[in-house]
């Protein structure tokens, strides 16, 4: 489902989304996105952010009372960092700027060959599919956490280590991690420009925000990682069963 108040933009978007196997409905307003899919049960959708009555936000609070299971992502022309934020918090999957409709449409390609992750109904009904394992990415340095690791393999988590933010930023825009674990307060570099630049992806991932306890900034750096979109956070030194909660609850 395309939402969109200007119908040259549904039509571009419709244009880089026309892939075989889609069907595709098209609104101009949140109130009619709302009465639709009820019965059009979309997998995926496109939100607009700016349009006349009902905004793009209070539409997806509106569409997740009927249909929760859809995906919405933000197609915008305002790359304003308060509007980044809010589609976070109203449960987006993703922000993308309508400048930028190449990487909606290698998103939804990706995406669309994993019908269980995407809602996608198997071409055979009586055939089950597993979901796949969600991805974390752990960016630390910290022998003792990269050894708590082996609890979250075995319960079926799909582990990536670096120490680098840069390695990070490659990995995540080579293939979007569903998780980040991330060390706020390392020599090597900047943890919260790396945070801040994961959170600006096109397909942002969800955060834990880790710091070691024995630094004066610690705490102040944990509780700016939350105010700036962190899911959740620890502080060093925790146990291996202390990041599964923080882990199961970040993802939840």
């Amino acid at each position: 489902m395309i939402v969109d108040d200007q119908a040259n933009a549904r039509e571009l978007i419709r244009s880089f989304l026309t892939i075989p196997g889609m069907t595709f409905q098209e609104c101009a307003t949140g109130q009619e996105a709302i009465d639709r899919a009820r019965d059009f049960r979309p997998h995926w959708i496109t939100m607009d952010v700016k349009m006349p009555g009902m905004d793009g936000f209070e539409t997806i609070k509106g569409i997740k009372e009927v249909h929760p299971e859809a995906r919405v992502i933000i197609v915008t022309s305002f790359n304003e960092p308060q509007f980044r934020d809010r589609a976070r918090t109203e449960g987006a999957v993703g922000f993308i700027l309508k400048e930028n409709l190449l990487a909606l449409r290698l998103l939804l390609e990706r995406e669309s060959k994993e019908p269980a992750r995407s809602g996608l109904t198997p071409a055979n009904p009586g055939v089950v599919r597993q979901l796949p394992p969600k991805r974390i990415l752990v960016l630390d340095d910290d022998t003792e956490t990269q050894g708590m690791l082996g609890l979250l393999v075995g319960k079926g988590y799909k582990i990536t280590r670096t120490a680098s933010g840069a390695e990070a930023l490659s990995l995540h825009r080579q293939s979007p991690f569903d998780l980040v674990v991330i060390e706020l307060l390392l020599p090597d570099y900047d943890g919260f420009e790396t945070f801040s630049e994961l959170r600006r992806a096109a397909v942002p991932p969800k955060f834990i925000a880790i710091a070691k306890a024995g630094w004066a900034a610690a705490d102040i750096c944990l509780k700016m990682a939350k105010q700036l979109g962190a899911n959740e956070t620890l502080s060093k030194p925790f146990d291996a069963e202390q990041l599964l909660q923080a882990v199961e609850k970040a993802l939840k």
